[in-house]
C-alpha cells in the first residue's frame, strides 16, 4: 500500500479506507498531548470474546465435549485437541517425525495419489498440508522427511479419514444438533477471522515493516482553547508559513509551543519507532525526507486537543543488539523514617573498585558468563547475564519485557562506533555498576506479537468503526429516521426496551416499516422490536433516540459482518480448510464417544489380572508418625524444649504441652499429632531423616513455616508392597489406556474391512527411495 495518499482497499463489495498505524510516545509531554503510555503486554481479545490468533485451533462449546475431555482423548496417536479440532497429532509424534531427513529436492505433482481409503484418495498435497500443519511449518517439503516417518504419519492420517467416513456413514453430519453446533461455532470463528485478515494483519504488517527504522521528529504544538479550533489552526498555519520562509524551527518551538515539554527541548522528541507516537505524526514522518516539514498542521484529539507542526529530524535503521552484562550494587541505606537512601560516597567508590576487579578477571581470561554467574547481583546472573532478548533504543527488549537498561548502558550499547564483541569499562548508573558486552546485532526485530496485542488494545475498535463506515457506504446503507421517531413515540419510555408489552404498542402499519437497510439486507420495525426482546446485548441501551440509534448500529454491524463472512470459505481457502477440520473434528468426537469412550469402563477383574504380574512395582513410601509443638516465639520454644529435656522427653508431657501451647490451627485438640508423612523436602520428617532421629527422639526447636517447631518421632512405617486397592491410582491410567487402544484398534480393524485401504506402494517408493 502507498502511504502518501488516502489509500483504498476492497474487501468483497465493501470499500475500507486504509488506516495507518501508530500509538503514543513513550516519553511524557508535560501537558499530556503526547501521553507516556505503553499498553501492558498480556493476552488480549475483544472480538466476541474469542481468540483471534488463528494459528492455533479454536476452543469449541460442544456441550458434551468438556466432560469427555477429562478422560484424556488419546485415540491412536491423536491428542485430545486433535480429536476435537481436526487433524493435529500429538506434539510427541510430531517431534519424532522431524528426526530423519532425506536430502531429496524433487517436488512431486500435488495430485499424485499416495493411498485410497474407501472411495477417497489421499494425494501428496493433502498429506503434505496435513503434515505441515501438524508441525507448524509451512515450508517443509514432505519428500525431505524420512520414508519411515512419512509412512507412520500416513497410517495415522488413514485412521483419521476412516473415522470421518464412519461418522458420515452413520449420518452424524446430518444430525440437527451437530449441524447447529457447527453453524454456531462458524459464526464465532468467522468474524474474528475476517477482522484478523482485513484489519489486524495489514496494520501489523505495516508497523512491523516500519520497525526496521527509528526516527526523530520535532514538534510545535498549538493548544485549542475554549473550543476555538479556527484560532489554533490559523496560528499553526501562520507558523508553517514562517518556517517555509526560513524561520528557525528550534527557536520557534522554544518560543511558541504551547507545551512546556517541547519548549524545553526545542521541540525535539526522543528517538521513536512505529507505534510509539500519535499515529498521524508517525504517518507524516514516513512520508517526508529528513529535514522536511509536514505541509499542514496535524490535529490531535487527545487529553489536550490541538495542532502539531511536524519536522523530520532523522531516520535511521533500528538496530537490535544482544549481549551479556554484570551488575554490582552498593550496599543499601535506610533513612530514620524508613525511606531508601542513595549509597554513601565511600560505598559507591568501593563498588566501582569491586566491579573493576571483576572486569580485570575477565580480561585475564575468566569467561564472561561464568563471571556473571559468580559476581553479578541481578536476576539474570544465573543465566550468565545474557540479555533475555534483543534490545533496541526505542522499545527496550523486543519481546515486551518491561525491564529497561539505564540510559548510560543504552548510550554505550548504541554508540556510533560500537562493534559486536566490545566490552565496556565500568558504567556507573543509579542502579549500580555495569559491565556490558555487546555480542550480536541485527536490523529490526520480530515484534509481531507485541504489535498485535498493542493494536488490538489501542486501535482495533476505532479502526473497526471506520471499516464498517466504509462498508456501509459501499453497500448503500440507509436509516429510516421517521420510522425510528414513530417507534419512540409509540413505546413506553419509562419501561425497559425488552419489556414484552412494548411491541403491543406498535401499530401493524409501523411494524411493516423498514427501519434500516443496505444492499441485500433490510430490518423492519417488527424485526427491531423482536431483537430488543430477545438479544441480551441490546438490553443496556435506553429507550432514547441516542440509545436506540446505538442499538440499531449494533444490529447493523452484526448484519454487515454476516454478509461479509457469508462467503469466507470461497474467499479464503485457509478458512475453508479450518472449517472442514472443525466439522470433521466434531464428527470424530461424536463417533469415538460411541465406539470408545462409552465402552471404556473400569473392569475390576481384568484390572486385577493386569496388576498381578507387575504388583512388585508398586510400593508405599516410608512414612513418619510424629507430633509437633509449633509456636511463633523462639524464647517460648526454647523454654518448652528445656521442660521436655528435664523430664527426659516423657511422651505424656509432650502431649500435654502440645495441647496447651501449640499455635497451629486445629492441632491443640490433636495434641500436636500429624497424620503420617513421607520425608519429602521442607517437611518435619525430612528433618528427622537428615538428623538421624530414632523412635522417641525429640528434635530441638528449628525454624519451620514462619515459626519454631519442636517435634517428637513416634514411629516409622517401613516400605511395603501396595495392595490392589492401594495401587489402583498408580496403574489405572496405563490400564485404561491399554483398554482404550484395544477398543480403538478393534473399531479401526472393522473400518478397514468396511472401507478398503490401499497404499500405492510403488508411488511411495519412487518418492521416498
Amino acid at each position: 500500500m502507498r502511504e502518501d495518499s488516502c489509500d483504498l482497499w476492497t474487501l468483497k463489495t465493501g470499500v475500507a479506507e486504509y488506516i495507518s498505524h501508530s500509538t503514543f510516545c513513550r516519553k511524557k509531554a508535560s501537558c499530556g498531548v503526547i501521553v507516556a503510555y505503553h499498553a501492558e503486554l498480556h493476552d488480549f481479545c475483544n472480538l466476541d470474546s474469542f481468540p483471534v490468533s488463528l494459528r492455533s485451533f479454536f476452543v469449541m462449546n460442544t456441550k458434551t465435549m468438556t466432560n469427555s475431555l477429562t478422560n484424556t482423548l488419546r485415540i491412536l496417536g491423536l491428542s485430545a485437541a486433535s480429536s476435537i479440532c481436526g487433524f493435529t497429532f500429538s506434539i510427541a509424534f510430531a517431534a519424532s517425525l522431524l528426526q530423519a531427513q532425506s536430502p531429496q529436492s524433487k517436488t512431486p505433482d500435488g495430485k499424485t495419489v499416495l493411498a485410497k481409503v474407501g472411495t477417497e484418495a489421499i494425494t501428496y498435497k493433502t498429506l503434505e498440508d496435513a503434515y505441515r500443519k501438524n508441525i507448524n511449518n509451512k515450508s517443509v517439503q514432505l519428500t525431505n522427511v524420512s520414508a519411515d516417518s512419512v509412512r507412520d504419519f500416513l497410517n495415522l492420517y488413514i485412521n483419521y479419514r476412516l473415522k470421518v467416513q464412519d461418522a458420515k456413514a452413520r449420518g452424524y453430519d446430518q444430525k440437527p444438533e451437530i449441524v447447529q453446533d457447527i453453524r454456531q461455532n462458524r459464526a464465532s470463528l468467522a468474524a474474528p477471522y475476517l477482522f484478523e485478515r482485513a484489519l489486524v494483519n495489514p496494520r501489523v504488517d505495516t508497523a512491523l515493516a516500519r520497525r526496521q527504522k527509528q526516527f526523530r521528529v520535532g514538534l510545535i504544538f498549538t493548544k485549542i482553547l475554549e473550543n476555538d479550533t479556527a484560532r489554533a489552526y490559523k496560528r499553526s498555519v501562520a507558523m508553517l508559513e514562517a518556517l517555509k520562509k526560513g524561520a528557525d524551527f528550534r527557536k520557534m518551538a522554544t518560543d511558541s509551543s504551547d507545551d512546556e515539554y517541547f519548549r524545553k527541548l526545542g521541540g525535539e522528541m526522543p528517538l521513536l519507532t512505529s507505534d510509539r507516537v500519535l499515529r498521524e505524526i508517525e504517518n507524516a514522518a514516513f512520508r517526508m525526507n529528513v529535514g522536511e516539514i509536514y505541509p499542514k498542521p496535524i490535529r490531535s484529539n487527545l487529553a489536550v486537543p490541538g495542532y502539531y507542526i511536524v519536522k523530520l529530524l532523522g531516520m535511521e535503521p533500528r538496530v537490535a543488539v544482544r549481549g551479556r552484562y554484570i551488575l554490582l550494587k552498593a550496599p543499601t541505606r535506610t533513612a530514620p523514617n524508613g525511606s531508601a537512601m542513595p549509597p554513601s560516597p565511600d560505598d559507591s567508590i568501593a563498588t566501582v573498585k569491586r566491579t573493576d576487579s571483576v572486569r580485570k578477571l575477565i580480561l585475564s581470561g575468566l569467561d564472561f558468563a561464568e563471571a556473571a554467574k559468580k559476581y553479578s547481583e541481578d536476576g539474570y546472573a544465573q543465566y550468565g547475564g545474557i540479555f533475555p532478548a534483543y534490545y533496541t533504543e526505542t522499545t527496550g527488549y523486543i519481546n515486551g519485557l518491561r525491564y529497561q537498561f539505564p540510559d548510560e548502558v543504552v548510550k554505550w550499547l548504541f554508540a556510533a562506533n560500537r562493534k559486536n564483541g566490545d566490552m565496556s569499562e565500568v558504567i556507573p548508573t543509579f542502579n549500580g555498576m555495569y559491565i556490558v558486552r555487546r555480542d550480536t546485532s541485527k536490523i529490526g526485530g520480530d515484534d509481531r506479537e507485541e504489535l498485535k496485542r498493542f493494536y488490538k488494545r489501542v486501535h482495533f475498535e476505532a479502526d473497526k468503526k471506520i471499516f464498517f463506515d466504509s462498508v456501509k457506504k459501499a453497500r448503500k446503507f440507509s436509516m429510516n429516521t421517521k420510522a425510528l421517531d414513530a417507534f419512540l413515540k409509540s413505546v413506553d419510555t419509562t419501561r425497559p426496551s425488552f419489556d414484552s408489552a412494548q411491541k403491543v404498542r406498535l401499530s401493524g402499519k409501523l411494524l411493516k416499516e423498514t427501519m434500516m437497510k443496505f444492499t441485500g439486507y433490510a430490518l423492519t420495525v417488527n424485526g427491531f422490536a423482536d431483537s430488543l426482546l430477545k438479544r441480551n446485548e441490546l438490553r443496556g441501551f435506553s429507550l432514547t433516540r441516542q440509545g436506540m440509534t446505538q442499538a440499531l448500529e449494533k444490529l447493523n454491524e452484526a448484519a454487515l459482518t454476516d454478509a461479509l463472512t457469508s462467503t469466507l470459505e470461497a474467499d479464503y481457502p485457509e478458512f475453508a480448510a479450518l472449517m472442514k477440520e472443525f466439522e470433521e473434528g466434531i464428527l470424530i468426537f461424536r463417533v469415538e464417544e460411541q465406539e470408545v469412550w462409552s465402552k471404556l469402563k473400569f473392569d475390576t477383574a481384568r484390572a486385577r489380572a493386569y496388576y498381578e504380574p507387575i504388583k512388585d512395582r508398586f510400593k508405599t513410601q516410608e512414612q513418619y508418625e510424629f507430633s509437633e509443638i509449633w509456636v511463633s516465639s523462639d524464647s517460648l520454644a526454647q523454654t518448652l524444649y528445656k521442660r521436655l529435656q528435664d523430664a527426659k522427653n516423657r511422651p505424656s508431657l509432650f502431649d500435654s504441652l502440645a495441647a496447651e501451647f501449640t499455635e497451629r490451627p486445629g492441632y491443640k485438640e490433636r495434641k500436636g499429632k500429624w497424620d503420617p508423612l513421607p520425608a519429602t523436602e521442607f517437611t518435619i520428617p525430612d528433618e528427622f531423616k537428615k538428623r538421624g532421629a530414632k523412635i522417641g527422639d525429640v528434635l530441638p526447636p528449628f525454624k519451620f513455616q514462619g515459626g519454631f517447631a519442636i517435634s517428637r518421632l513416634s514411629a516409622i512405617q517401613p516400605i511395603r508392597g501396595k495392595t490392589f486397592d492401594e495401587a489402583i491410582p498408580d496403574f489405572a491410567a496405563q490400564f485404561q489406556d491399554m483398554v482404550q487402544k484395544e477398543l480403538t484398534q478393534k473399531w479401526l480393524d472393522g473400518l478397514r474391512a468396511k472401507y478398503p485401504v490401499a497404499i500405492e506402494q510403488e508411488t511411495f517408493k519412487s518418492l521416498w527411495k
